[in-house]
């Protein structure tokens, strides 16, 4: 019984570890609790083919108002870019990523019964490697101050789904900044 219970916490320790997280990095000698104020710099530069069907100003406009909401609700007012404490700037990627897995080739090659060695169970199944490719679309949104350095940079990617609804594409655009920003402003 124990041998069970533990092998079920190493499975949970493992699973919880793979919670994704978004990466983030910022500059440690600035004061972020003096940042009040946001401007946008419009300078969305993307990393695909002009014509990617997920590359659209219906996209864009989803992720500016995302962004809008999540600084709105941290308390920034967006002003005029001569007045802003800070310049916000996003940028996308969509790549093509490489994944194998495994998969049962034979639907009826499944053995239940008496197995090896004294054990009371036994399966068989054959296993094949299978490789496909899917896109995956990061989304990078950085903080500049008015001297155009960058002081804050938060990413995160994600597996884009092919056919999704305009509210499910709306909705994980939602998450994926409010992932992504809640490292800001950095707890210094």
């Amino acid at each position: 019984m124990n041998v069970k219970l533990s092998a079920l916490l190493v499975l949970c320790a493992v699973l919880s570890g793979c919670k994704s997280t978004p990466n983030y990095d910022y500059d440690q000698s600035v004061n972020f609790s003096k940042i009040k104020t946001y401007a946008w710099i419009i300078n969305h530069s993307t990393n695909t083919k002009p014509a990617e069907f997920y590359q659209s100003e219906i996209n864009k406009k989803r992720i500016t108002t995302a962004i809008d909401n999540e600084l709105l609700a941290k308390g920034l007012q967006k002003v005029a870019p001569d007045k802003a404490d800070v310049l916000v700037n996003y940028h996308t990627a969509i790549v093509v990523k490489n994944e194998r897995g495994l998969s049962n080739t034979h639907p009826y090659y499944w053995n239940f019964g008496h197995g090896f060695h004294s054990s009371h169970f036994g399966l068989n199944m054959r296993l094949s490697n299978i490789d496909s490719q899917y896109k995956a679309g990061s989304l990078v949104v950085d903080f500049i101050n008015p001297n155009r350095e960058l002081i804050w940079r938060g990413a995160k990617e994600s597996r884009i789904v092919r056919r999704a609804l305009p509210t499910e594409r709306a909705d994980k655009i939602k998450a994926m900044v409010a992932n992504i920003m809640t490292n800001f402003p950095p707890k210094t």
